[in-house]
């Protein structure tokens, strides 16, 4: 597996092959990564791999609205809490990828009922951490569809992985 790829070569990538320009709404207050609001209102809603597909201005806007409703959340916030979350991908089996305010991704998987602190799993990555990681999973993706898979491949994938951050090793939601 090659080394991770530079933010910068990432996001010009995105731009160059999905190129769209549509801003967020005035109106939207959630304190955003400089460098995700520059991205998003430049892209179409992009799979960059199977289990990461990053949502345009509008798309995270929709889906950010959607689930600010109380009803998808546990108890234990708060309408106020529920701003701090931003819903800016999903992967293709309905789950979530979610950014808090603080630039920290979070994970939530739709099988495991309501969103609470439990079931959202930090991996410890911030915004262009997770650009990172979704190009090394689109690469491990096409090593497993066009080579045969083999233990050191998926050896060299979990260190890349542990290279990227602490909690996306050990707290990796997908089957390797």
């Amino acid at each position: 597996m090659s080394d991770f790829k530079k933010i910068e070569t990432i996001k010009s990538e995105l731009i160059l092959t999905n190129n769209s320009t549509v801003n967020f709404p005035k109106k939207i207050t959630f304190k955003f990564p400089e460098s995700y609001k520059m991205l998003v209102t430049k892209i179409k809603t992009t799979e960059i791999s199977a289990e990461c597909i990053l949502f345009n201005s509008v798309k995270s806007v929709n889906e950010s609205k959607e689930f600010s409703d109380l009803d998808y959340w546990d108890k234990e916030f708060e309408i106020e809490d529920i701003k701090n979350y931003w819903f800016f991908g999903a992967n293709g089996q309905g789950d979530s990828w979610i950014l808090h305010q603080s630039d920290k991704v979070f994970f939530y998987d739709h099988n495991n009922g309501e969103i609470s602190k439990e079931n959202l799993i930090d991996l410890e990555l911030s915004f262009d951490k997770w650009l990172q990681f979704a190009f090394l999973n689109r690469q491990f993706e096409e090593i497993y569809y066009n080579e045969s898979l083999t233990q050191d491949l998926k050896n060299a994938y979990k260190s890349k992985l542990l290279g990227l951050s602490n909690g996306l090793a050990k707290n990796y939601p997908f089957e390797i």
